[in-house]
């Protein structure tokens, strides 16, 4: 069975399977919506399927809300119900990167966010910083979006230890033991000099570089892998000594978390200070939310961000389309679980 079938299949048993594990047990009203909001759900993203891009996020975007409504239904203590979008677009005049979405009031995006344990945004956001944070989208960049994006990390999966200038003192102090990880980055590698202003500029941006540090020298850390992709070694001093490989992953777990795929760990770009981002589930609520408006009520603009021989942005835009189809089931149904489900990825050829 492939993934796609797999998360089908899945949707469909949590009919049932969620109904004695879940507050749907308590209430009649919370059953009855949650079969009738996934049915709606399921109904939408089968429509998106056989429409082209001009009308695809309208369907996208309301069978997501149908499935916060199932979520909410099943997880949500207190009220559970919503009316409104709880959001807002600042402005649609502006190139569709620089277009922002802000929250607005109490709505489904609030208690969506607060059922599946997503940071709650309180500012405006540009479609193109968006973009650029959710996972898959980073592999086709929509053009004029300048933001920084999530990045890719490799966590290894055991404890180091530094070789340093310990094993020459008179009284060695015991080895500290350090977890380590690889940060892969698509722009131009730093020359020397220019590493530490780098690294200045570079940590901030993503929380779960929160006090990361080199392994090694700003010589050593840096590791060119092609044109325009460099590698960057960063450690943490362990927590505890004899950590095990589930509290390591554990650790990595809370700064980057693996992303649909079980290999695929990102950092992603923090939008305000001292918060993390929405969840992916959450960052593509907040972009179909805005596609959709743009759809609705820009029929005109959005065509013409289509147009594939004249807009820069139609190939990005039709991409984020087809892939909204395969991750947003993905991503419903890890929040109707509450927790992640890791599929082994696909081989590309």
């Amino acid at each position: 069975m492939d993934g796609t079938t797999a998360i089908r299949v899945g949707l469909r048993h949590r009919r049932t399977s969620l109904t004695d594990s879940t507050k749907l047990k308590d209430s009649a009203s919370r059953r009855r919506t949650f079969a009738a909001a996934l049915q709606q759900f399921e109904e939408q993203m089968n429509a998106a399927k056989v429409v082209s891009a001009a009308t695809r996020p309208i369907n996208l975007y309301y069978g997501l809300v149908q499935a916060g409504l199932a979520i909410t239904a099943a997880h949500a203590p207190g009220t559970w119900t919503f009316s409104k979008h709880g959001l807002k677009l600042v402005d649609m005049e502006p190139d569709i990167p620089d277009v922002s979405v802000r929250p607005d009031g109490q709505g489904a995006f609030q208690a969506v966010s607060d059922a599946t344990g997503s940071e709650r945004t309180s500012g405006a956001i540009s479609l193109g910083s968006l973009w650029n944070s959710i996972p898959e989208l980073t592999e086709a960049p929509l053009k004029g979006a300048i933001s920084d994006p999530a990045v890719d990390l490799l966590a290894d999966r055991r404890t180091s230890i530094q070789d340093d200038l310990r094993r020459w003192s008179a009284t060695p102090s015991p080895p500290t033991e350090y977890l380590r990880a690889s940060v892969y980055v698509n722009e131009e590698m730093p020359a020397l000099p220019d590493r530490k202003a780098w690294l200045a500029a570079f940590l901030p941006k993503y929380p779960g570089l929160h006090d990361a540090q080199l392994w090694g020298s700003e010589q050593d850390a840096f590791g060119e892998i092609r044109s325009r992709r460099f590698s960057v070694e960063f450690c943490w001093p362990a927590p505890k000594r004899e950590m095990t490989e589930a509290e390591i992953e554990g650790f990595f777990d809370n700064r980057a978390p693996a992303c649909r795929f079980a290999t695929d760990r990102y950092l992603r770009p923090a939008f305000e200070p001292a918060k993390t981002p929405p969840t992916p589930l959450m960052s593509w609520w907040l972009l179909l939310y805005s596609f959709s408006m743009l759809a609705r009520y820009q029929p005109r603009k959005w065509s013409e961000a289509l147009d594939i021989d004249r807009s820069p942005h139609a190939a990005a835009l039709e991409y984020a389309l087809d892939i909204a189809l395969e991750a947003i089931p993905h991503l419903v149904l890890e929040g109707l679980d509450q927790e992640p489900l890791l599929l082994a990825k696909p081989m590309t050829f």
